[in-house]
């Protein structure tokens, strides 16, 4: 990794950590504020939604831990990095959401059937709860930029719990208000409203967790996944391009991928287009962080690729066709071609150059249909002719 881009990784994670901990400041006066005024005013909506900003702030505490963790070096046990835990995290968040919501619901549904007069929650809870619906809109606002920019999974979660904080405490509002007007039974019914986003968010979160932890293709951006499949087919060597397979680690992408390149190429051609690919998938998608290339002369998407005979095995065979009292004498260079149908051989061939053209002719286009006619799948011969003193070896 250049020094440029450990810079540029370490910008993106002090950001990250910015706006998370700026989250945590504001979820700790929201968690506070909510439970005091909530029990004090007698609130089961402000208190439901005091322990949703409660997790709120675990989650920032998490998320934070979280970030350190997947920004860690790759190391023997850890070969594709820690971006991992990031997904773990976020897994272990939307189970403690679930919980919570379930337990608001629980507590609403007790106060509502336990045969007391339902008070009304005094004034000041609502004024809470309106502080909270600003406090957290702004919070998610904020947050939301980040998460985008950066292209988390993790922070664009946090940007979310803000959000259905936001809403639920829009919803808490709503039920004080109606308690204040003479409806109290709407406190415990606006508990169950906050409940309901709270575990809406939890599903949301733990699902997408589940998607990156399985390594589903849907974890990445629909988005990012076009644009690696348009950066593939934009170098010219790549005929076509196939197990695109993008997998994401918390906040960084791998890439897998098959591309079929012009059977004639070397291998040294081969690995150069392979490198094309992987560096142009580099610079131009922040988020990907390695690259891993197979190239194939043929797509084998479908079906497996058939092994045949070996350079050294078909070059023994090639010689041992040769007639001995012909003008071709050996063979300089073979260089086969393998494909699903057969092999395609390329045959540098040492000739007796005191034999004529016709001669020497007739003599390579005899091995050539011995070799076609052969039970070893050869599917086309070319032949080019070599002076002794041009030093080719096979």
């Amino acid at each position: 990794m250049s020094h440029s881009e450990v810079n540029q990784k370490d910008a993106r994670y002090a950001e990250a950590k910015r706006v998370t901990q700026v989250g945590t400041l504001g979820d700790t006066f929201l968690t506070f504020g909510k439970l005091i005024i909530g029990v004090l005013s007698n609130s089961a909506a402000l208190v439901a939604e005091g322990l949703h900003s409660g997790a709120d702030l675990l989650f920032d505490l998490v998320v934070l831990v979280g970030m350190k963790i997947a920004r860690k070096q790759p190391d023997e046990g850890h070969p594709y990095g820690h971006g991992k835990f990031e997904g773990l995290i976020s897994l272990l968040l939307a189970v403690i959401l679930l919980m919570v919501a379930v337990g608001v619901v629980v507590d609403a549904v007790h106060r509502m059937g336990s045969g007391e007069e339902l008070k009304a929650p005094g004034q000041l809870a609502f004024w809470a709860a309106l502080i909270s619906i600003i406090t957290k809109e702004a919070l998610f606002q904020y947050t939301v930029r980040v998460g985008r920019r950066q292209k988390s999974n993790i922070i664009m979660a946090n940007a979310w719990h803000h959000r259905a904080d936001s809403i639920s405490s829009f919803a808490a509002l709503l039920g004080i208000g109606g308690a204040l007007m003479g409806y109290p039974i709407l406190d415990p019914v606006a508990a169950i409203a906050v409940a309901f986003f709270v575990s809406k968010v939890g599903f949301e979160i733990g699902h997408n967790a589940i998607k990156e932890l399985t390594d589903s293709a849907e974890a990445v951006d629909e988005e990012i996944r076009q644009r690696i499949t348009d950066l593939i087919h934009g170098i010219p060597e790549v005929l076509s391009a196939h197990f695109v397979t993008p997998r994401q680690l918390g906040p960084d992408i791998i890439v897998d991928v098959h591309v079929v390149v012009p059977m004639e190429l070397s291998v040294s051609e081969g690995h150069q287009v392979a490198e094309r690919v992987k560096m142009n998938l580099l610079q131009q998608v922040d988020s990907i962080t390695e690259v891993i290339v197979h190239v194939d002369t043929e797509d084998d998407m479908h079906r497996s690729f058939p092994i045949h005979d070996s350079r050294d095995t078909l070059l023994q065979w090639v010689q041992g066709e040769i007639r001995p009292t012909g003008p071709v004498k050996g063979i300089r260079r073979l260089q086969p071609n393998y494909t699903w149908d057969g092999i395609h051989l390329d045959l540098v061939l040492e000739v007796d150059e005191s034999r004529s053209f016709a001669e020497v002719h007739a003599d390579a286009q005899s091995l050539c249909d011995r070799l076609l006619a052969g039970d070893r799948k050869i599917r086309e011969v070319r032949t080019s002719l070599a002076s002794r003193e041009a030093g080719l070896a096979p």
